[in-house]
């Protein structure tokens, strides 16, 4: 059999961060869903499976020093990229393997037991028997009171586009070449059903396989990549919610919650009559899945636990007492509507702006939120809840206050290798924080005035003048051609572009950079 069993090897995944896979979001999910969380205070383990190009684990380790992380994927290109990066920020703590879910499972290789094992999207990309393999080895490493993230493709979300993706796959079998061939090929294909009226498109007004459809005939490189993974593996089969529970069951997983932290708080997207519906099943896997069926979920982003422990009202409020958030955006740039599958939601001004305001300031615990005058009578839960919708935003991260204690040097080194990747492949846009444990996104810009200010801390040839970082910058823009855009509009003068770059690192210095110092990205 080949080594790669039907899945697509042969064209590189993105590089991609995964937020949810953090060892911080995860312990706040289980804790606004009432269960026992892992500790992040003292040292824990770490494995992620199918890390593709390992830059969610290699963020993570770096943000986590006190966590040993390990990460297995099959392909050897992939693997060889991840351990380049780890190796350029010198990390002690992470361990990449090339390694199949069989050997894994089989215990070939010398391992410890895991606090966290996650995995993203990988359980609907592989066939049955590569999903028992993972379970099993769920099973055999896994640490009571562990935690697995797993994420996959849902039922029923994706009734609509099991067609396109069969007819993609058909066609590609068919037609031999290249990788990047055939995707040009299927794209004609599509692209000239879509044109043409196909009642199938035409028939569907379904948003989920508009979407679908949209990123398929994407020309963007990024998404070859993404439509490979996605369209192309033998395996591939979107699961229901009671599928993958029975299927983990083996391997004692109590479901806990979501990674989607506002999916905690039922009352925000259910009309009574839907959340009494839901009450009347005594099942919980069945009633998780009738609740995809209310949201027609395409993508489920749960979190199990291995031998869940519920928790007391009073003991949520100690772990609650532990935490605190910190904005990773503009305050100016935060928008307060969200949208659910089911219903918008807009958030309160009075009762958000009060707490993005204090935020604005700087880091907070949860304590110091509830204690705000605007939030009186929110309690800790009240604020937790608040804090939890913030956070899916991507305006704001949580974090544990153990965290203030932790060494910011690996992180230092993973920023400083991300930044100085831009001069090769650019393909590395998140920074890693210590504070948060976790990773903040960092366009073009921001990764090249960051180096300028790193190395200038750091006594290297550097600088924190926004001149001379401007300067720095477009020397950098030029050597690899990217194009300076104001508006919608090129910038083809250099006296042009090049004010255009020295107002933008202004703002960065001014606007960004304190955010920086906040999250350690950034010393003082």
């Amino acid at each position: 059999m080949d080594w790669h069993e039907g899945y697509v090897s042969d064209i590189d995944y993105l590089a991609e961060f995964f937020p949810e896979q953090s060892p911080t979001l995860l312990s706040f999910a289980c804790i606004l869903n009432g269960i026992e969380p892992v500790p992040l205070d003292r040292p824990f383990t770490y494995f992620e499976l199918g890390s593709g190009q390992g830059f969610t684990a290699n963020i993570l380790a770096a943000a986590n020093p006190q966590g040993d992380f390990y990460a297995a994927d099959f392909n050897p290109a992939h693997v060889a990229a991840s351990c380049e990066l780890a190796q350029a920020a010198e990390l002690g703590n992470m361990h990449f393997l090339e390694s199949s879910f069989a050997d894994l499972a089989a215990g070939r290789v010398a391992l410890p037991q895991f606090d966290f094992i996650t995995l993203h999207g990988v359980y609907t990309w592989v066939n049955a028997d590569n999903r028992a393999h993972i379970v099993r080895f769920m099973e055999r490493y896994l640490k009571p009171g562990g935690v697995v993230y797993l994420s996959y493709n849902a039922m029923p979300g994706w009734t609509t586009a099991l067609p396109l993706q069969r007819l993609i796959l058909e066609h590609v079998d068919l037609y031999p070449g290249s990788r990047h061939e055939q995707i040009l090929q299927m794209r004609r294909l599509v692209t000239g059903l879509n044109d043409n009226q196909a009642a199938y498109f035409t028939g569907n007004a379904s948003a989920n396989l508009r979407n679908y459809l949209d990123a398929v005939m994407d020309g963007d490189a990024g998404w070859s990549s993404y439509i490979a993974h996605e369209y192309m593996n033998h395996g591939w089969q979107p699961l229901y919610h009671a599928d993958v529970a029975r299927d983990v069951a083996a391997a004692k997983l109590d479901y806990a919650g979501s990674a989607c932290l506002p999916w905690a708080f039922p009352k925000l997207y259910l009309t009574p009559q839907q959340s009494a519906l839901l009450a009347s099943i005594p099942d919980p896997a069945l009633r998780e899945t009738v609740l995809d069926y209310l949201k027609n979920t395409c993508f489920r982003k749960d979190v199990y636990v291995r031998g869940a422990r519920r928790m007391s009202a009073a003991r949520t409020e100690q772990w609650l007492a532990k935490i605190g958030v910190a904005l990773v955006s503009l305050r100016e740039t935060v928008s307060l509507e969200m949208g659910f599958p089911v219903r918008q939601l807009v958030l309160d001004r009075a009762e958000y702006d009060p707490l993005l305001d204090a935020l604005a300031e700087g880091p907070k615990t949860l304590l110091e939120l509830a204690a705000l005058p605007a939030l009186a009578g929110k309690g800790l839960h009240g604020v937790a809840e608040m804090v939890a919708l913030l956070a899916e935003t991507r305006h704001a991260s949580v974090y544990f206050l153990s965290a203030a204690g932790l060494d910011t040097a690996p992180a230092r080194r993973m920023n400083d290798a991300v930044a100085q990747n831009e001069r090769l492949k650019g393909e590395y846009r998140v920074f890693a924080s210590p504070l948060l444990g976790s990773g903040v996104k960092a366009p073009l810009f921001q990764r090249l005035v960051y180096q300028s200010l790193s190395a200038a801390g750091a006594g290297r040839a550097g600088s924190s003048d926004a001149g001379e970082i401007a300067a720095q910058v477009w020397l950098r823009v030029k050597e690899q051609q990217q194009p300076v855009i104001l508006g919608e509009r090129e910038l083809h003068s250099e006296d042009e572009a090049v004010t255009e770059i020295r107002a933008t690192v202004q703002a960065i210095l001014q606007r960004r950079q304190p955010i920086w110092r906040d999250l350690r990205i950034l010393q003082d």
